[in-house]
């Protein structure tokens, strides 16, 4: 028997759902202009209505239950589309809007596209913030359970509940230390399948398909090192004889301060897509698309 919704306080939703995208009663609360013991007080009438305990507590704040992230995914785009509804006249101002968007991108995003980024933002809002999120293992469950509005990744995770876009392409080079003892100016592939490389853990190495690029199945490079951001395969590379494998961009951006040779990968390969990637359920939130739309222009530019 489906609930009698003259029995359900409606007003409870909006407090559920900012609760989940903020992640936290507090922010909830500002964001609401509630306190945060109504808040919390809200939270516990819906917990009781729907016989779900809604949130665990974690590090980062509170975490949705699997009840709670099926529920957010219907009451999200329930709400905006009884919003448009009710006033369709209402609009997204950026210039006044406080509302801080969560990205999950690794250091290359950071160290590339952060600083424009911010520049520009600041060009249309002084209170619209950017948090960059670690992009570890699971990444696509955070992007589902709204703990993150957007992912920057080379390829597109086989969920239906994602939506993505192109927004950028990069380049392969190889960088190597200026006074290395036996490479100089040029990288044949001999030379690059005899050196020692540096190289990030296995999951990241995906942008680099070697058997395909060489045609030797099963072939692996000669790992010297293993570093956690890329960033550091420069630096690896800068003060040893290892060499690297990096995006394109990132080497000439940082190389000249590294003192490194800045190569042609030995073969040619294709470029590297790059994909701006969203929860379907968030496409109907007028911010979240304004934020998308700036990302895109700002990374295609």
């Amino acid at each position: 028997m489906k609930l009698n919704l003259r029995s359900v306080d409606l007003n409870l939703l909006p407090v559920f759902v900012a609760v989940v995208d903020e992640g936290q009663l507090s922010r909830a609360a500002v964001r609401l202009g509630m306190s945060q013991p109504a808040v919390s007080a809200a939270l516990q009438r819906l917990r009781l209505t729907v016989g779900d305990p809604l949130f665990t507590r974690s590090r980062a704040g509170l975490s949705p239950t699997p009840r709670a992230q099926a529920l957010y995914q219907s009451v999200s785009a329930g709400l905006h589309t009884l919003a448009d509804a009710l006033d369709p006249g209402q609009h997204f101002h950026p210039a006044t809007a406080a509302r801080t968007f969560r990205l999950l991108a690794v250091d290359y995003f950071e160290t590339l596209a952060l600083g424009p980024l911010m520049a520009a933002l600041r060009s249309q809002s002084a209170t619209i913030g950017i948090h960059i999120l670690a992009q570890q293992a699971g990444w696509v469950r955070t992007l589902l359970n709204a703990e993150a509005d957007f992912a920057l990744d080379t390829q597109v995770p086989e969920d239906d509940r994602l939506q993505a876009k192109v927004v950028g392409e990069e380049s392969l080079a190889v960088v190597v230390r200026q006074s290395h003892p036996v490479i100089s100016d040029s990288l044949s592939l001999e030379e690059f399948l005899a050196a020692e490389h540096v190289v990030l853990p296995l999951n990241e190495r995906r942008t680099l398909p070697l058997d395909q690029i060489l045609g030797r199945p099963g072939w692996h490079r000669k790992v010297g090192a293993q570093v956690v951001q890329y960033s550091n395969l420069l630096s690896v590379a800068s003060a040893s004889d290892l060499i690297a494998t990096v995006p394109l961009r990132l080497a000439q951006h940082l190389a000249p301060g590294l003192k490194l040779q800045v190569l042609p990968f030995p073969v040619p390969t294709p470029k590297v897509p790059i994909y701006l990637i969203w929860p379907k359920a968030l496409e109907q939130d007028r911010a979240h698309l304004w934020f998308r739309e700036f990302l895109e222009m700002q990374l295609l530019a």
